[in-house]
């Protein structure tokens, strides 16, 4: 008898399907998705947020949900601030909580600080916080605010989200000081998040920052996946067995494809301030009584590193 494949998932995130100088076409992913059985977006599939894009944008996400729906590929979507109303899912825990996921427009209440509508951003993201329910999550009344401060920017626009660019980024060099000063402080701003709404996984993947980066902080690995639009380099985790990988994604004619070798990876580990979480709330009854690797063996197997 044969042994029993093991699932394999894919997390993306930044496609901006249907702009320019995103990924642009749905079909370039059609043999990525297919050597895997979950494929998870997380944010920002296309550039459903400006009025310029959209049309292209709905057309290429439907093609990328058919092209899933056809090779019998799951595929999960997490709400972005260029693709807000996508999905309801705006985070998603793997593994019994030990790997956690969200976009990470939710994590700085000016969402973007780089673009010109910051300010108005920061406004009704802050405005939309204060005015939650007392009883909502406090993660579930950030999702709420970001999705505000998305809205508000399209409305100040009159055109849709914000479109960084090379030349925009030279005629206003304060932008560019901006995405290098939330570059530098992203990965930690990403691991307080984690230990506030998430503190027992040993592994979040954020995107947003269009900056794939791979970084070990306080034990827990923080790894972003990229952009396939200005100014990132995209990128893929790759969920297989017990283990996690960061891979480059490479082009291979018209399609994508995984670079063969890893940028790095792990094993699948809780958090160990999780695993301190769960011995306290298992007497409780509310906990699943999930086996955990070790989480030092996490923080020993990936180095940190930038993705340039």
């Amino acid at each position: 008898m044969s042994p029993a494949r093991v699932p394999r998932t894919l997390i993306l995130s930044d496609l901006h399907l249907g702009r320019p100088d995103g990924a642009c076409r749905a079909d370039a992913f059609e043999t990525l998705v297919a050597d895997f059985d979950r494929v998870i977006v997380n944010g920002d599939i296309a550039e459903l947020h400006h009025t310029a894009y959209q049309a292209d944008a709905e057309l290429e996400l439907a093609r990328f949900r058919d092209i899933c729906h056809t090779r019998g590929t799951k595929l999960d979507l997490i709400a972005g601030n260029h693709d807000p109303f996508v999905s309801s899912v705006r985070s998603l825990s793997l593994a019994d909580g030990a790997i956690y996921i969200t976009h990470g427009d939710a994590l700085h209440p000016a969402v973007a600080p780089w673009s010109p509508h910051a300010a108005v951003m920061r406004s009704a993201f802050e405005a939309a916080l204060a005015a939650a329910p007392r009883e909502m999550r406090s993660d579930a009344a950030h999702f709420l605010a970001a999705r505000e401060a998305a809205i508000a920017e399209w409305r100040h626009m009159g055109n849709g989200a914000h479109v960084s660019t090379v030349r925009s980024m030279l005629l206003h060099p304060s932008r560019a000081l901006s995405v290098v000063r939330y570059w530098s402080g992203y990965a930690a701003l990403a691991a307080a998040w984690t230990d506030r709404h998430a503190p027992e996984a040993g592994t979040v993947v954020i995107g947003h920052s269009h900056r794939a980066f791979h970084r070990s902080i306080a034990g827990r690995q923080v790894v972003n996946t990229g952009s396939y639009g200005f100014p990132g380099r995209p990128h893929a985790v790759v969920i297989e067995g017990t283990t996690v990988r960061l891979h480059a994604i490479i082009t291979r004619g018209h399609f994508f494809a995984l670079a063969a070798n890893a940028r790095s990876s792990w094993p699948i580990a809780f958090h160990d301030a999780g695993i301190r979480r769960a011995t306290a709330t298992q007497s409780r009854g509310d906990f699943a009584n999930t086996p955990a690797m070790n989480p030092a063996a996490s923080a020993s197997a990936a180095r940190s590193m930038d993705v340039r």
